[in-house]
């Protein structure tokens, strides 16, 4: 009896054993479950959260204010008050001999409209480079104190580039650069004067085209000390007469020039004049030469 009893508890030990491994085998497969199973499983996030986008956020922030709208630059004043026939301007246009026509013109040109009085003030053979037979320095301030100009014109240098200058205490010749740099002193000193004297804007009109290409050169390299005088103030503008009196291929247009190469016909001299009187123009806000 004690035997069997023994052997019965023997096999109900066993069974419990049995039991307990299959229940820990299951349990271990339930933990192995591959990594794409638990990705998938994974809760989606919620349509809220991944329709903000950063843009979203940034003005949806309570922080974010609007940008100021600029406010508009206001125009600037032009150079000069547009002229009434009550009210015109005046005008003082000096210079050497190629100045006069063109001079003379632009007063005809403005006595169709009234709107400015202008004074031809040139002088034959006068220049720069020496004082003889007039010192445009001290004139060009007797001339401005006198007529209170509003605009001043100056064309001058045909007979300049022959003339020895006295430059760092010694005499120099063109085309040296201490030459260059002495007449562009000067011509910077004329227009200083007019502006100093009340003018309200200088107009620098350069030298034109000529017969021969060596006097050509000297023309040009006077415009260039021309248009440094302009480009070095706000007051000062520099106008072209070498391209409007000349032809296409580059030159001389003889049908706008005397019979010396060097002066004006009528029609030359009012090209001039109609160049600087647009120039004019356009400094009030006007459309075209009149």
């Amino acid at each position: 009896m004690t035997f069997v009893l023994a052997a019965l508890l023997v096999v109900l030990t066993a069974a419990a054993l049995a039991a307990g491994c299959g229940a820990a085998s299951s349990a271990g497969s339930d933990q192995t479950a591959s990594p794409a199973s638990t990705t998938a499983s994974s809760p989606a996030p919620s349509s809220s959260v991944a329709a903000v986008s950063p843009a979203a956020s940034t003005a949806a922030s309570p922080s974010a204010t609007p940008s100021a709208t600029p406010s508009a630059t206001p125009a600037p004043e032009p150079p000069l008050e547009k002229p009434t026939k009550k009210d015109p301007l005046r005008i003082y246009f000096g210079g050497d001999s190629l100045s006069g026509m063109p001079g003379i013109m632009l007063a005809q040109l403005t006595q169709k409209n009234r709107l400015a009085k202008v004074k031809a003030d040139y002088v034959e053979s006068s220049r720069l480079t020496y004082g003889e037979p007039v010192d445009w320095p001290a004139r060009l301030k007797q001339q401005m104190s006198a007529g209170h100009y509003d605009v001043g014109i100056f064309m001058i240098g045909a007979n300049d580039s022959g003339m020895p200058m006295i430059a760092g205490g010694e005499s120099v010749m063109y085309p040296k650069k201490a030459w260059l740099k002495e007449y562009e002193r000067r011509a910077k000193q004329i227009a200083t004067i007019m502006l100093r004297a009340g003018a309200k804007r200088v107009y620098w009109v350069g030298m034109p085209i000529m017969p021969s290409g060596s006097e050509s050169k000297k023309m040009r390299d006077l415009n260039e000390l021309f248009e440094n005088v302009a480009a070095g103030s706000p007051d000062i503008a520099y106008v072209d007469s070498y391209d409007l009196l000349s032809t296409k291929s580059g030159d001389l247009k003889a049908s706008l020039r005397s019979g010396d190469g060097v002066h004006y016909t009528d029609d030359g001299a009012m090209a001039v004049a109609k160049a600087v009187w647009q120039e004019i123009k356009t400094d009030w806000g006007g459309r075209s030469a009149e």
